[in-house]
């Protein structure tokens, strides 16, 4: 009989409600992202396309809680995990940015274009450059220090030791209601997010990615609050969210697209070049148009932490 063939896990929703204390909220979202990303391992290592996409989702949503609880649980408590998940993203990004590149990129090209030889011969090459970084990634997954990392952050969680080094009064603030943190909170990101949104017209490459991260931020804020608030509103906008975050990726992938490429060696006068800038601009202008209407649709949500 042989082995199952391991296959990608996406997040499981958080059972968070009201009466939760900051604290165990914080606990039970970096635990759940904890164990999203050791769940996607197998498929990582099995070189699943999808298993690298939910383990970077699973590290993103992990650093998101560690940065969303900073006002309670200060940088310097937890910078030891975040320069950990820093550290793998360098590997563990490349690794996924050349699966998007190839995939949804360069095969609808060659899919247009499928004799056009130059764009061929670079998928060729592009695969190669793709398998190096799939490569460093599972050398990463197998190390020793990548396997002590669970291991580590899941005791600093159970013995709950950012507690020596706060003072009494953020102690005290820990045992809080969830909804006196989460509410504020998602409120000022959701007004910084409104206020950029509706410029973004006037915002440049590096604005919209800012957009787009905090976009993601709120979006993962509210699914880990989502418990708390009206199921069917916070529902809506959660989808009004993804689609927002869906659009601006595809802008930064093809803002990503400039330095692959010039990882790959392609020159501005190779022809295979000329087709991938010209099919991305295509995509640039038909995002553009696209993230205007998702934008009107999302101004049409409620708040679901509003009363």
């Amino acid at each position: 009989m042989t082995a199952a063939t391991p296959v990608p896990v996406k997040a499981s929703p958080l059972r968070l409600d009201a009466t939760a204390t900051a604290e165990t909220a914080f606990i039970a979202i970096i635990s759940a992202s904890l164990r999203h990303a050791e769940a996607n391992r197998p498929a990582v290592l099995n070189r699943e396309i999808e298993g690298v996409h939910q383990m970077r989702v699973a590290f993103r949503r992990l650093r998101s809680g560690l940065s969303l609880f900073r006002p309670l649980i200060p940088r310097s408590v937890s910078a030891e995990w975040t320069d950990a998940i820093s550290r793998l993203n360098r590997v563990l990004g490349p690794a996924r940015d050349w699966d998007v590149f190839l995939e949804d990129s360069l095969l609808p090209l060659l899919n247009r274009f499928p004799r056009k030889r130059g764009l061929i011969l670079f998928r060729n090459q592009t695969e190669v450059i793709r398998q190096r970084h799939h490569q460093a990634l599972q050398d990463c997954l197998i190390e020793p220090g990548y396997l002590l990392l669970g291991q580590r952050l899941g005791d600093w969680l159970a013995q709950r030791a950012w507690r020596e080094d706060l003072n009494p009064q953020q102690r005290v603030r820990l045992a809080d209601p969830i909804l006196v943190f989460a509410t504020p909170l998602l409120e000022h990101d959701y007004r910084w997010v409104v206020k950029q949104g509706r410029i973004f017209a006037e915002l440049s490459t590096v604005e919209r990615h800012k957009l787009r991260i905090h976009i993601k931020k709120l979006r993962y804020a509210l699914d880990f609050f989502a418990g708390c608030y009206p199921t069917l509103a916070v529902r809506s906008i959660l989808g009004a969210l993804a689609r927002l975050q869906d659009c601006l990726g595809v802008m930064n992938d093809i803002t990503v697209t400039q330095r692959l490429l010039d990882e790959a060696g392609l020159t501005w006068a190779s022809a295979a070049r000329q087709v991938i800038e010209g099919w991305c601009g295509c995509r640039q202008d038909s995002q553009e148009r696209q993230f205007a209407e998702l934008w009107r649709q999302f101004m049409t949500h409620e708040r679901p932490w509003k009363d």
